[in-house]
């Protein structure tokens, strides 16, 4: 019997150590994941007309969703679509607004946490800003607005949480605006194409446990300019200057 019992503790302490490597030293999935959450901004406005110009600040929040495996993959074939939609009101100015993007790119290892990759991609923005000008009721919304995309990206994996880093630029193509001033009419016509930077720092917490938690920080800078004059405005442009945060969840 001793020798019996002392064979089946041998057996459970060789599968006890088999498993426990599993459990404790688990590797966090690499697959593609949802991220949907709540996003924030300060937005910094100057509209410039002619020979006048205009300043203005406004708060604005929203709702993000996207998937991919931007945050997740250790080396190869990267992507990420997502939407988000945000408003913003201060006094009689306001802000309304929508995007649509996809990321394509490829990660390399440096190490076994250290990640770097490169990204194309492209996308449309919709946008109507309605600034209190005292003198007008003016409203500029643009209709269309695809823009394409190019940036760097690195990603650090420490046990439980993944950074990433990624800066780069968005490339307006085509765009069209309606420009409407109350008393002088509307005008539908073409925007300059530009290129606004952008950069942005997201952490990815408890990868490892049942519910992780998406959190970061974004920088845009865009600016908008009427390609030729327009009969209801005289060199008109708009730049803006937008810091935001992003909280969600992952699933």
């Amino acid at each position: 019997m001793s020798k019996l019992f002392g064979k089946f503790l041998k057996s459970a302490s060789l599968l006890a150590l088999a498993t426990a490597p599993a459990v404790v030293f688990a590797a966090p999935s690499t697959g593609p994941i949802s991220t949907f959450g709540l996003l924030g901004s300060y937005n910094d406005f100057k509209l410039e007309g002619g020979s006048a110009s205009d300043k203005d600040h406004m708060p604005e929040a929203g709702l993000f969703y996207n998937f991919g495996n931007k945050l997740t993959a250790e080396s190869g074939f990267i992507y990420q679509a997502g939407v988000e939609a945000k408003f913003g009101e201060k006094s009689d100015n306001k802000l309304k607004e929508g995007q649509a993007d996809l990321d394509l790119g490829w990660r390399a290892a440096l190490d076994a946490r250290n990640f770097v990759d490169v990204i194309v991609g492209g996308g449309y923005s919709w946008t109507r800003y309605e600034p209190d000008t005292n003198d007008y009721d003016v409203k500029l919304t643009n209709k269309k607005s695809p823009f394409a995309k190019a940036a760097l990206g690195y990603n650090h994996q420490f046990d439980d949480m993944t950074l990433r880093v990624e800066a780069g630029a968005r490339r307006t193509i085509d765009g069209r605006a309606k420009l409407k001033v109350d008393g002088l009419g509307s005008d539908t016509v073409d925007l300059k194409d530009r290129t606004n930077p952008y950069a942005e720092v997201s952490l990815l917490m408890n990868q490892k446990g049942d519910l992780p938690v998406m959190a970061g920080l974004y920088y845009t800078r865009t600016e908008y300019k009427l390609d030729g004059d327009s009969y209801v405005a005289d060199n008109t442009k708009l730049k803006r200057d937008e810091y935001g945060f992003k909280v969600g969840i992952a699933f």
